[in-house]
């Protein structure tokens, strides 16, 4: 989707918009605003990104030019709740909370402040996968309500050549509850016969995903890191009472309302550790 000069000169989506938007994530699993963050801001999220993204792959010894992670050289760490990646357009971009409250309730919490790299040099793709496992193991043969959305920011154009996000979309959220568990039928042999999708989307642009929609990160064949952001959202009913995000007090009595609302239940006056 495509937000109208209008609404990004209101900070606002129009109730239409919010409508639409609710309706593509129930139906396709997934909506996509593009080039919604300024490219300053992005270009900015990226630098000080590459400055963490080092050493976290030091500290795990992972080495692009040998592979990791079975060749995807896919990694993921949480990121450190210091500016400018917890810029109050990350955590609480009225865009995506409007369409998140729609879905979870205005009472849902933001409990995973994260990061997902494509790194130059993999050469296999990740397996097909959901972001979620089944409720009820296998005991429950029907779909049940949305509890998670996802939430990506890409910090550089995603294009076919450095490791695009493919989806598998229109249905693979909607399955009975077992179909997310252990025993459900091989997601990767079915995915081989079923319709995908790869994300091309423009840095700054916004992915809100239902985070049962089956997906896999793919090779980055170019010569830089493919970073996204990762943020998940959870109804308030089904959230961690704990949360595991670390945000000095400081820092959390400067947010907004909104934004101290979805963090309520993190590690609020611990200090920030490294990226990890």
């Amino acid at each position: 989707m495509r937000i109208s000069k209008e609404e990004m000169a209101a900070g606002k989506l129009l109730p239409e918009t919010v409508e639409l938007a609710v309706q593509l994530i129930k139906v396709n699993g997934y909506v996509l605003f593009e080039e919604v963050l300024p490219r300053a801001q992005v270009e900015n999220l990226y630098d000080k990104f590459v400055e963490i993204l080092g050493p976290a792959m030091e500290k795990h010894q992972l080495n692009p030019e040998v592979g990791f992670h079975n060749d995807t050289n896919h990694i993921g760490f949480d990121l450190p709740f210091r500016l400018p990646f917890c810029d109050e357009a990350i955590i609480a971009h009225p865009f995506v909370t409007d369409v998140v409250d729609q879905i979870l309730g205005d009472d849902c919490v933001l409990n995973y402040f994260h990061s997902n790299t494509s790194v130059q040099g993999g050469k296999k793709p990740q397996k097909v996968h959901s972001d979620t496992g089944s409720r009820y193991g296998d005991r429950c043969t029907v779909n049940l309500p949305i509890i998670k959305l996802v939430v990506n920011f890409p910090l550089v154009d995603v294009n076919e050549l450095n490791g695009p996000m493919e989806i598998w979309p229109g249905g693979t959220h909607l399955h009975p509850d077992n179909w997310y568990g252990p025993n459900s039928f091989n997601k990767p042999q079915l995915a081989e016969h079923m319709q995908s999708v790869k994300v091309l989307m423009p840095a700054g642009s916004i992915l809100i995903r239902d985070d049962r929609m089956w997906h896999r990160g793919t090779p980055n064949r170019s010569n830089h890191p493919r970073p996204n952001v990762a943020l998940i959202y959870t109804s308030a009913a089904n959230a961690p009472q704990k949360g595991s995000i670390q945000i000095p007090e400081e820092t959390y009595n400067q947010l907004s309302e909104k934004a101290k609302k979805l963090l309520r239940n993190e590690n609020i006056g611990i200090p920030v550790e490294p990226a990890n």
